[in-house]
């Protein structure tokens, strides 16, 4: 009776919410409004898009999103097919065919075509015809069993055409017991390929016959069945091929260029901005013009079309055309990442054919962009929290936006440039190009003015709100030939004792500046100093106060900031001698995560071991893009998020930063069930905390080191590495600086 009631009072103390997600857990987030293939199950839509895979339920209006993270090999879809089983077929610019089941879930990879050797593996389209797939890529056209889940015969080689040709197939299909393929070489070749079924082998070149679209004069790009005629889509209009063996034109669509075509008792086609029904007598019906560019067309249960888009995500028609697209960040473009005081995390889109910048607030994006907003231009390049909470976005071109904390919109009394006494290029003074923004401890904001016309570099926003502009004054005797102008670039970093530090990448002179606090150049670093090279990328100051800086050919950290040029003050060891280091971020436990052009490397928080490596390989293609471009960190969470042009990944880390104080500790999972190939986890502990486990009746079984933040570890074992046997145990954690800072906690351990 006892020992029941010892469980039962156990399991009401523990159980508590887990207030984050599980230690390696990745999402990838993308936009999904560029669609460029569509098809129809039922009611629900499937699209493949620029940022993966969505599937749009028209009765309910709820969306389903398929990523890197929830199981495809690329994001970057081209194709889509449902074949005989209601199985989802999707191909990407790599050659990759995902499977997706949406009865059971699970998924199936085809790598063949991803691993062939061909320069460009792009999957055009497929077509299902009973037991075969037709896969059409930019080499050739491949037959594929379904059932026996494995490759027939790819023809690359059609008819009379050159065998040093490399032909795309763009669509084909079965017709009259023959395979039609419309081919181009990109250029000069654009014909249909006609091969017989009852040819044993259609592999010789010879095998294939070339037809000609009569009267068109042009490329044929997609074909369709409509009752018992072959219909292809060109660049000059819809054409069908009649019972006399000719193709003839359907009249009111002569001179359009067709795009796309789908069938069913009905044909769909479209241009980019037209949409067209064609019944069995070629009766054409056109439909208003499309709010958006369309790349495909299928028909709804009531032979409506239904279009894909460039913007607009799927598009209805009902009297006047819908867009229905996943909720999703402005462009897959994440040029910079910041995490705000609120834990908001902020993406810029780019310096060139940007999108704006964009927010997500753990549940749903928005964008700010010109089309929204009262944005001067789209093209923000980099994110900045500023010292108050309020969020920055530097543009290319246009000054710098300041967003206050909490403040859902674009404030245009907060758009600042030629306003506050910038100045921009030379030959335009109202181009300015604003770096990023960073905070001292007084709670100055500082940017620089990237080849200011007038010299004034530096740009100061103080506490006050007033705004300052400096020259870069000449301070150290080796650069006094300097010209005034020094072009400070896109990285600015504020060390423990408010010095500012600057990039130069431009001009005669490139390295890094000390530029102290008042922007005079107290020091100037470059590969005679001990700098992997002159070509620096970013800067950032860690924990310890130490400054990393990131070349294109590695790291190199100063050691002594108050010194910087003495001899030895920057570490002669190049943990990635070679990198082209992109970005570093420093999470809560000093450790390093360095975003290069191949990949994420996380370093132990001195730089001397490599303890992770992230690639796109590695993580099954969890991490979006190898090129990272920036990095974050949410230390509230322990989540990082890497910043690509392909979209954003992120993952939960054990990196969250520690308590001030003890208050309660979370124990998860709690029973515990062992041996167990993942550890328990103790979250709420203070800085550099030590854990006790010690039996119910006081005896200590085990001491662990925690990493150093809010989370520690435990793998349910005694101190020489064996099991423990079933019972409740007491946790204790203290600090190691303070030992007057305890916290205690129970868990359940069942042994299996």
């Amino acid at each position: 009776m006892t020992k029941r009631v010892l469980y039962v009072a156990v399991f009401m103390v523990l159980v508590s919410p887990v207030l984050r997600a599980e230690i390696g857990t990745w999402k990838n987030f993308t936009s999904m409004k560029d669609v460029r293939d569509i098809v129809r199950l039922g009611n629900v839509f499937w699209a493949a898009t620029s940022g993966g895979l969505f599937a749009w339920e028209e009765g309910t209006n709820s969306y389903q999103l398929f990523t890197n993270a929830e199981g495809l090999q690329n994001n970057d879809l081209t194709a889509i097919g449902i074949d005989y089983r209601g199985d989802i077929w999707t191909g990407t610019s790599t050659g990759f065919i995902h499977i997706y089941s949406p009865r059971t879930g699970a998924w199936r990879y085809i790598l063949d075509i991803a691993e062939a050797d061909q320069t460009n593996k792009r999957i055009n389209s497929f077509t299902m015809h009973g037991d075969t797939a037709l896969i059409c890529t930019e080499f050739g056209l491949s037959m594929f069993k379904i059932s026996d889940f494995e490759f027939g015969d790819t023809y690359t080689k059609f008819g009379s055409l050159s065998a040093n040709v490399r032909i795309r197939v763009s669509s084909a299909l079965i017709f009259n017991d023959s395979i039609w393929a419309a081919i181009s070489d990109g250029q000069s070749v654009n014909r249909l390929a006609v091969g017989s079924l009852a040819i044993p082998n259609l592999l010789p070149p010879e095998s294939w016959s070339l037809r000609v679209v009569e009267g068109a004069n042009t490329a044929p790009i997609t074909l369709s069945i409509l009752g018992d005629r072959l219909y292809t889509g060109t660049t000059t209009g819809l054409y069908y091929y009649d019972d006399g063996g000719l193709w003839s034109p359907v009249g009111p669509l002569t001179g359009k260029n067709i795009l796309a075509t789908s069938s069913e008792n009905v044909l769909a086609a479209c241009t980019s901005n037209e949409t067209f029904i064609i019944d069995p007598q070629n009766t054409v019906t056109m439909f208003d013009a499309l709010p958006f560019s369309a790349t495909s067309v299928i028909l709804g249960a009531a032979d409506e079309p239904v279009v894909g888009s460039l913007g607009g995500g799927i598009l209805t028609f009902e009297n006047s055309w819908s867009a229905h697209l996943p909720n999703g960040p402005n462009s897959n473009q994440f040029s910079s990442v910041a995490i705000d005081r609120d834990g908001n995390v902020w993406g810029a889109s780019g310096s060139v054919n940007g999108n704006g910048f964009y927010r997500y607030d753990g549940n749903v994006w928005k964008s700010f962009a010109m089309q929204n907003s009262s944005l001067p231009t789209n093209n923000y390049y980099r994110v900045s929290v500023g010292c108050n909470g309020s969020v920055w976005a530097s543009s290319w071109g246009h000054g710098v936006v300041e967003i206050p904390s909490r403040f859902d919109n674009v404030d245009t009394t907060r758009i600042f440039g030629t306003n506050v006494g910038m100045e921009g290029l030379v030959g335009d003074s109202t181009f300015i190009v604003v770096s990023s923004v960073a905070c001292d401890s007084r709670g100055n904001h500082w940017m620089s003015v990237i080849l200011a016309r007038d010299g004034h570099i530096l740009v100061v926003r103080k506490p006050d709100g007033s705004w300052v502009t400096l020259p870069v004054k000449l301070g150290v005797s080796r650069i006094s030939s300097l010209i005034d102008n020094i072009p400070v670039d896109r990285s600015l970093a504020v060390d423990a004792f408010d010095n500012l530090w600057g990039v130069v990448r431009d001009g005669t002179y490139k390295g890094v500046f000390s530029l102290g606090n008042t922007g005079s150049v107290e020091a100037f670093l470059t590969e005679a100093n001990g700098l992997p090279s002159n070509d620096v990328r970013t800067i950032v100051a860690d924990l310890d106060n130490d400054i990393w800086v990131g070349t294109d050919k590695g790291i190199g950290i100063i050691l002594d900031p108050s010194n910087p040029e003495r001899s030895g003050s920057i570490a002669s060891f190049r943990p990635l001698n070679g990198l082209v280091i992109n970005t570093i971020a420093v999470d809560p436990l000093n450790r390093k995560w360095v975003g290069t052009t191949e990949g994420v490397i996380q370093l132990s928080p001195d730089g001397t071991q490599q303890l992770a490596s992230y690639t796109v390989e590695n993580t099954g293609g969890k991490l979006i893009d190898n090129d990272v471009k920036s990095i974050a960190f949410d230390g509230m969470t322990g989540t990082v998020y890497f910043g690509t042009l392909s979209g954003l990944a992120s993952l939960t880390t054990a990196a969250v930063s520690p308590e001030t104080s003890f208050d309660q500790l979370i124990i998860s999972p709690n029973p515990y069930l062992i041996p167990s190939t993942t550890s328990m986890t103790i979250d709420g502990l203070v800085e550099n905390s030590i854990l006790k486990v010690l039996s119910i009746d006081g005896h200590v079984i085990r001491e662990i080191e925690t990493p150093g933040g809010r989370i520690g570890f435990w793998d349910g074992k005694d101190e020489k590495g064996k099991d423990l046997s079933s019972g409740v145990y007491l946790i204790v954690a203290f600090s190691t600086q303070d030992g007057t800072k305890v916290a205690t906690g129970k868990v359940a351990i069942i042994r299996r």
